[in-house]
């Protein structure tokens, strides 16, 4: 049997897209590990779903980039000393960034002949400014800049998520292969109730803009929170639900306090994943904000796919990303950073159901080929593909 290892730096089950693709191998006949954070409460080791989990006892705390980088350099060593014992154990070692670096606790599998997968999520010199307002030429993000070359270097093949950045890492590295699996939604959780569309069209109920995510200034939220502001009188049953935690929650319910609305603004805090499509079956419209820089230009955010997913009505900032992969008849765009925009596209979709619908029912007729299923073939081939090149060097397994 081939056996597969996942390295991630972050939380197992929690992250989906780690979740979704180990998942995947072990319903396709492969034996998959996942080393990864241990967060409080979890067990050290344990089974879940067929995957073996082993987490290493490390968690994560937010703060600037010194106490990242010391978290990264203690998960890395970590990770490379338990990988290394494993060495010959391992077809494929599989390493989802961030950050880049993290592909060298491979190192020694790969003496033994394992083929190192990176998973490019996002490119980390372009969330280091982002994050952190930083320019191009500062020290750290040329320190990135070279982490991250090196680490494509030292893989056999790289993998992302979108078109935008096969070819940001296609002019990086010209002789590394590199692949896309998209992080869309798995329809399995992610359908529509059978009333959705009633629930969708009707006047009468109120008219819940929706956000389900992470809650940083990156989402833009101040928009839609001021946007509520400006149209309640016209909207009169509008509301606006946040889902999910995050570090701008304080200076957004200071601003809908300010505004006079924090009866309209809701705060759920953090949700389980597998509840957010119940809150997005209440809702009227969701909303993708995204504030547009080099990152977010080139990266795909999921949760408006997720509500294209469901056939709700999605309001997203045009990005690259985003105008390449949905139709305009299925996404209402909207200008990056743009208040006036961002209200019209709300008044338009308020006023008229007959639009929400037919926004609905493309959504759902988009996603059809557009959805986890489709992605999940891709990435299962592509492990096959590595492990038959794992083979090929006929080093003794064990």
């Amino acid at each position: 049997m081939n056996r597969v290892c996942h390295i991630v730096q972050s939380y197992y089950p929690r992250d989906p897209r780690i979740r979704r693709q180990a998942e995947a191998l072990v319903e396709a006949g492969y034996s998959v590990d996942v080393i990864c954070l241990r967060a409080p409460g979890q067990a050290s080791r344990e089974s879940i779903n067929g995957v073996e989990v082993t987490r290493i006892p490390l968690g994560r705390q937010r703060g600037g980039p010194a106490r990242y980088v010391l978290e990264y350099v203690a998960f890395l060593f970590m990770s490379a000393a338990l990988a290394a014992v494993r060495a010959r154990r391992y077809q494929v070692i599989h390493v989802s960034n961030m950050p880049d670096f993290l592909v060298f606790a491979a190192i020694v599998p790969k003496l033994f002949g394992t083929v190192v997968l990176l998973d490019e999520h996002d490119p980390f010199p372009e969330l280091l400014m982002s994050k952190y307002n930083l320019g191009p030429q500062h020290w750290l993000i040329k320190v990135a800049r070279w982490l991250e070359k090196r680490s494509l270097r030292f893989a056999h093949h790289v993998l992302t998520t979108t078109r935008a950045l096969k070819e940001h890492y296609e002019i990086i590295i010209n002789r590394v292969p590199v692949s896309v699996v998209m992080n869309l939604p798995d329809e399995k959780l992610f359908r529509p109730p059978d009333n959705f569309h009633n629930v969708i069209g009707d006047q009468g109920r109120d008219f819940v803009i929706l956000y389900a995510g992470t809650v940083s200034r990156i989402y833009n939220l101040d928009l839609a929170v001021g946007a509520v502001a400006n149209l309640k009188d016209r909207i009169p049953k509008l509301k606006l639900r946040i889902v999910g935690e995050g570090d701008d929650i304080p200076r957004l319910k200071a601003m809908a306090e300010e505004l006079g609305i924090a009866d309209r603004v809701e705060f759920t805090g953090d949700v389980p994943f597998s509840k957010v499509p119940e809150f997005i079956a209440q809702s009227s419209v969701g909303i993708s904000l995204l504030k547009l820089d080099p990152l977010t230009d080139m990266c795909f955010n999921n949760k408006a796919g997720e509500y294209v997913a469901m056939g709700l009505p999605c309001i997203s900032t045009r990005t690259t990303t985003a105008s390449d992969h949905f139709p305009d008849d299925v996404v209402r765009f909207v200008e990056p950073g743009s208040q006036e925009s961002l209200e019209a596209a709300i008044l338009d979709l308020y006023e008229n159901p007959k639009l929400r619908l037919q926004m609905s029912r493309r959504g759902l007729e988009f996603t059809q080929n557009a959805n986890w299923s489709t992605e999940k073939k891709k990435y299962v081939e592509l492990i096959g593909s590595l492990c038959e090149k794992r083979k090929g060097r006929k080093i003794p397994d064990r």
